[in-house]
Formats: structure tokens, sequence, C-alpha cells
């Protein structure tokens, strides 16, 4: 069918059989092609799901870095530089 889409071909190597082979056991009406997708969309899903878990990982370990400075630094900078000379 005509599309201005970009289109990409894929050999059945013995790893894309091997996932074909696992996606048809939960999608077992679908043909090779739509297994591929549904294979791109579970990746897709996995890859920002995992993207999401690592960010919410950084930000608690610099929250719990930041919380071992709480209270060390009390002076504002507009308090630190009035003595400053122009």
């Amino acid at each position: 069918m005509p599309t201005q889409l970009a289109r990409t071909q894929i050999t059945h190597t013995p790893q894309v059989q091997r996932a074909i082979d696992v996606a048809r056991e939960r999608w077992s009406d679908d043909s090779d092609g739509k297994l591929l997708l549904h294979l791109i969309e579970e990746g897709e899903r996995s890859v920002r799901d995992d993207r999401r878990t690592e960010t919410e990982q950084r930000r608690a370990e610099l929250e719990r870095m930041s919380a071992r400075y709480r209270g060390v630094f009390t002076e504002s900078l507009d308090s630190i530089r009035e003595g400053w000379p122009e």
C-alpha cells in the first residue's frame, strides 16, 4: 500500500524469529508483521518505564544528598554581598 511514511525491512534472523515466537505465545492470532509491531510497542513502553524509574532514582539520590547539607548555609547571597565593595 502506498504511504509517505518510512518503511523498514527486517530479516528473520534467529534472534528475530525467537522474539516473534515469544510474541506469538501472547498474541497467537496475529501475523508476523503485527507481532513485530507489538514487540516494538512493548519495547518502547519498557524503555520509557526504565527511563522514568532511573529519573526517580536520581531525584531520590539528589534529595538524600542535599538533605545532608540542609541548614549548613544559612546566610543568603544578598547578606554576604552587603559588605562587598562595588
